[in-house]
């Protein structure tokens, strides 16, 4: 990365470092000597580090440059190199990105607005680095062969932002009953004198937690239930269960890099004329489980890690009676 003296904001030993002529190379070593001293200004040396995690911290290879020209732009230069092959030469790439800036400032002028636009994008990018999915909009029904014999029709909304909850309550429910807006309100409704919500993302993208999904679906009637992942599966009653939702972890990727990284999502689990579904909204269709053996045999796979939560979704009187559990 080179800019201007200027640009940088160092730290300890590096502080101390002068621009001695035109071009100065003030660091060159492992990314992870360097984010210490420079906080500001290695963010793309440190989000490389992770994305390539064979590597890491120790093994990429940082460069900081304080050049006298680049008094308006920040210079970012990804060189990345392979193994050699059977003829002697390496796979290679190099990319080189030039950022507008104010003279001095640390950030560009185009990150702000870049990163916010990738948020807001319908297709991949850097949205996927931030939510549980790359792709965006809602689907009814399932994709089938020709010839095939037809299937239900199966509501199944796909993954926007960071709104998985709000897909997983509308999955689990069949039906379009909760938007951003709603789940916002409720969010206000649960945390009313604080500034930083903490039921929901502070980037306004959602990431909502569970006392959203609950408040949701009791102002419909209706009552989740957490699943004691120590009782064997046989007690749970199916035929009193309206659906499921699960919260388990999901790989985080930046863009087609997939990062080391783990984010929670919201997973709806649904009867549909007598077929049990995954309603992912990560996938791309309803994927089918099949009978009460299949939905059970499926929970025993995800729950098995240790790593997933099961919300059970039931009316209130089947709560109150707790019918949805088979103690003999």
């Amino acid at each position: 990365m080179a800019t201007h003296p200027d640009g940088f904001r160092l730290e300890g030993p590096l502080a101390a470092a002068q621009s001695t002529g035109p071009r100065t190379v003030l660091y060159e070593g492992p990314v992870r000597g360097l984010c210490p001293f420079a906080p500001r200004n290695s963010n793309t040396m440190a989000a490389a580090a992770l994305a390539a995690p064979s590597l890491g911290f120790d093994r990429v290879i940082g460069v900081l440059v304080a050049d006298r020209s680049l008094t308006d732009m920040h210079v970012v230069d990804v060189e990345l190199s392979g193994p050699p092959g059977p003829t002697g030469r390496s796979f290679a790439v190099h990319t080189h990105r030039e950022n507008p800036a104010e003279p001095g400032a640390v950030t560009g002028s185009a990150t702000v607005t870049a990163f916010w636009r990738s948020l807001l994008a319908p297709g991949p990018g850097l949205l996927s680095a931030f939510s549980c999915a790359p792709h965006a909009g809602a689907e009814g029904g399932m994709s089938q062969g020709p010839g095939a014999p037809p299937r239900p029709s199966v509501y199944h909304e796909r993954q926007r932002l960071e709104l998985c909850a709000i897909h997983a309550l509308n999955n689990v429910l069949q039906q379009r009953l909760f938007s951003q807006e709603a789940a916002d309100e409720i969010c206000k409704r649960l945390a009313p004198d604080c500034r930083l919500n903490p039921h929901r993302s502070f980037l306004g993208t959602g990431n909502y937690d569970v006392n959203v999904i609950m408040a949701a679906l009791q102002g419909l009637g209706l009552a989740a239930v957490w699943w004691d992942r120590r009782r064997p599966l046989s007690q749970l009653a199916l035929p009193h269960v309206l659906g499921l939702i699960l919260n388990l972890p999901a790989p985080v990727s930046l863009g087609l890099l997939s990062l080391p990284l783990r984010r929670r999502h919201w997973v709806a689990l649904r009867q549909v004329d007598g077929v049990y579904y995954n309603l992912d909204s990560k996938l791309r269709a309803p994927e089918a489980l099949g009978d009460e053996d299949g939905l059970r045999a499926f929970l025993g796979a995800v729950l098995a890690p240790g790593l997933c939560q099961v919300l059970v979704v039931v009316t209130k009187e089947v709560e109150e009676k707790s019918s949805w559990l088979l103690t003999d």
